[in-house]
């Protein structure tokens, strides 16, 4: 009822200021009592409307809020869809729109921020970048991207910015609508908005209802008018602070950010922050274990973490206490590991002590590879590379990043026309046992789908095989679901009909999955249906906090939603366990080839004359040479991964010899002929067709 009165009044018509509009400036005041001016927005966040103890819902694990941002700026903040849209990285020129982009997620409309511009009585306007806005499904309009950021903070003494408290519980980059929903004159919303000086704001504030108090969810029509407010109330999908295991019930602060990333042009940034205390009441505080997450993936981690010595590894546990003391002697919730060992934290909290799984790490260190001399060639010609370790040789060229030129013992080069250097590392694989928690920890956003029956699933890769031990269940409706594992056609691979009672619920699968691409975890329409009447199966499902891919590195990585990746349905915190297979790589080492201009080929060896024809050829063909008196001369043919498929050595050789070369058999690609001679060669390329 509420918001329906608010939309009322919000229609009134608008009295006092008939002379600014954003057609006629003539009675419109400058900020600065200036003749012309920009008329900007200023933003604010509403502190009375967050404090009323009905508008701030606190359940177990979750704080619901309702948020209001009033605009007590001297212009409006009008927000102007443009036909630009972004997809993960590319920018995409649609006129007419789009819904989708090419690899399937939603795009994100880019918007300008229309500025009006006051001079004398003449209204003009100029725009500009503002970010993105995104369409709200369960809404059923655009959202402005990244409006308000939400955090519960512990304040801390000295410190007077509630942005640099520390963070006990995350809310999303809550996107809104934005919309004259209600304005500051209506005595209902009395305190909400305010100056800064906390001076109650009605309709005597100026330029008052400059942008016409009409905006609202269309993606034309979007922003807030001068003394006007939007207003997301707590029961709104998205509208939340999830609070981790272990908080303690007592005093904290919720923090509201407006525009975090400064995307719209304000007369102030600097009231778009507001602390408001709150006392928690109705978390629980006894628990057995806090899990230790790590940073070389996203899973929440306990038994043997196996890690390489190129990396750094962060352990974390949750900050839900007062002090932290992990069994190496650190005293920060995070650390950053440097050497193996056995790890835990002992956390001190308000509210009782607790301990954190323990986590065994293991450091392997990989060797850097043994390379052969540098070799010397001419312009234009390709050379063997070698280089030897106890695992796989890579080569790379260049020494961190860049582009992968071969793998194994040896690498021929492609011709050369400067000096290069190549690089090659020794990657040894490592297998490891994994126990590991996976996916959206907890339920966020939204409880229930809306709108017709639907039945959604998530998408996963099984890596190695992996054991899906359990998954943690939401509902407020008891009853029988049969649980699925599907593969990616849609045969069911494994089930159990498991009675879900309401509330909170881990429940256990035991499901073992093959190594495969696009598994699903869902549930059965025909079981839904038998027992709720739809195929909905009255499971929470999350429409806020998802960042996929959820990922145990070697093991199992969670892609999607059967929607897409801005859901997450119904199966969170996956407790999975199989071997993974870990590549440690080691530093590179460089192989510096130096390039010569060639008068004669002496000055490489003892030869006058080297050459291949035909080329390309069809597998025979001729290798002619003229050398000076010598020992020994090797002739070899290798393929590009350097195995030989041809050789002859010949003793005390000199003047022209002829060798005829017969490699059909071999597979057709780039060849490297080499001569070698009193341990220095000479290599040339052919082309088997």
């Amino acid at each position: 009822m509420k918001k329906l009165l608010l939309l009322t009044l919000a229609a009134l018509p608008i009295v006092g200021w008939s002379q600014c509009t954003t057609t006629n400036a003539t009675g419109c005041h400058c900020l600065d009592g200036s003749t012309e001016c920009d008329l900007l927005p200023d933003i604010t966040a509403s502190y009375d409307l967050l404090a009323e103890t009905d508008e701030t819902v606190e359940t177990p694990g979750e704080l619901r809020l309702s948020v209001g941002t009033p605009n007590i700026g001297h212009g409006p903040l009008r927000v102007v869809a443009t036909d630009y849209y972004v997809c993960g990285g590319d920018t995409i020129y649609s006129p007419g729109g789009l819904t989708t982009c090419p690899d399937g997620s939603s795009p994100k409309q880019i918007i300008n921020q229309r500025i009006y511009h006051k001079s004398g009585s003449d209204m003009s306007y100029w725009e500009r970048a503002a970010g993105t806005m995104t369409y709200h499904p369960d809404h059923g309009h655009f959202h402005t991207d990244n409006w308000g950021n939400y955090t519960l903070r512990k304040p801390v003494d000295g410190v007077d910015d509630p942005t640099e408290w520390p963070i006990v519980g995350y809310g999303t980059k809550m996107g809104f609508c934005l919309m004259d929903l209600a304005n500051c004159a209506t005595p209902s919303n009395y305190g909400y908005c305010r100056e800064d000086d906390g001076t109650v704001i009605t309709n005597d504030i100026e330029n008052y209802g400059l942008g016409g108090g009409g905006y609202n969810c269309v993606v034309t029509n979007q922003g807030i008018s001068v003394g006007y407010l939007d207003i997301y109330d707590y029961y709104l999908d998205g509208m939340s602070i999830t609070i981790p295991e272990g908080v303690c019930n007592g005093d904290y602060y919720i923090v509201v950010e407006i525009d975090p990333n400064l995307n719209y042009w304000e007369e102030s940034d600097n009231n778009n922050v507001i602390a408001v205390p709150i006392t928690l009441t109705e978390q629980p505080e006894t628990i057995d274990l806090v899990h230790i997450a790590h940073s070389a993936g996203t899973e929440l981690t306990t038994g043997t973490l196996t890690v390489c010595a190129t990396e750094s590894v962060e352990l974390s546990v949750s900050p839900i206490g007062t002090d932290y003391l992990w069994s190496n002697g650190a005293t920060t919730s995070t650390i950053t590991i440097t050497e193996p060992g056995t790890y835990s934290c002992f956390i001190t909290r308000e509210c009782g002590d607790v301990y954190s799984d323990t986590i065994n790490v293991e450091i392997v260190t990989s060797v850097e590879p043994v390379i052969d001399p540098s070799p010397v060639v001419c312009i234009g010609d390709a050379t063997t590379l070698t280089a030897t370790g106890d695992g796989i040789i890579n080569w790379y060229n260049a020494p961190i990043g860049g582009s992968m030129l071969g793998t194994g013992t040896t690498l021929i080069t492609a011709a050369l026309t400067e000096n290069t250097t190549f690089y090659a590392e020794n990657v040894n694989e490592i297998l490891s046992a994994i126990d590991a928690f996976v996916g959206q920890t907890n339920h966020e956003g939204s409880n229930y789908s809306t709108g017709s029956p639907y039945n959604g699933y998530e998408v996963f890769d099984a890596i190695e095989d992996v054991t899906i031990n359990s998954v943690k269940v939401y509902t407020d409706y008891p009853g029988d679901r049969l649980i699925e594992l599907r593969n990616a056609a849609g045969t069911v691979m494994a089930s159990s009909l498991v009675n879900i009672p309401s509330g909170t619920t881990v429940i256990d699968l035991d499901f073992d999955v093959p190594a495969g691409s696009n598994y699903r975890l869902g549930t059965n329409d025909a079981q839904n249906t038998t027992t709720f009447g739809d195929i909905a199966p009255r499971l929470k499902r999350s429409t806020s906090g998802t960042s996929y891919p959820y990922t145990v590195d070697g093991l199992i990585s969670i892609t999607n939603s059967s929607f897409d990746v801005t859901r997450w349905y119904y199966f969170y915190d996956w407790h999975v366990t199989g071997n993974a297979v870990f590549s440690c790589p080691s530093e590179r080492a460089a192989m510096a080839v130096e390039v010569k201009e060639c008068t004669a080929i002496g000055e490489l060896s003892s030869l006058n004359s080297f050459s291949v024809y035909p080329n390309p050829a069809n597998g025979v063909f001729t290798v002619d040479l003229n050398t000076q008196s010598v020992k020994d001369l090797a002739v070899s043919v290798c393929n590009a991964t350097g195995q030989e498929v041809y050789g002859t050595v010949m003793s005390y050789v000199n003047g022209a010899i002829t060798i005829p070369v017969d490699i059909r058999n071999a597979a057709s690609g780039m060849y490297l002929v080499k001569v070698t001679s009193e341990g220095k060669s000479v290599s040339k390329t052919i082309i088997v067709e």
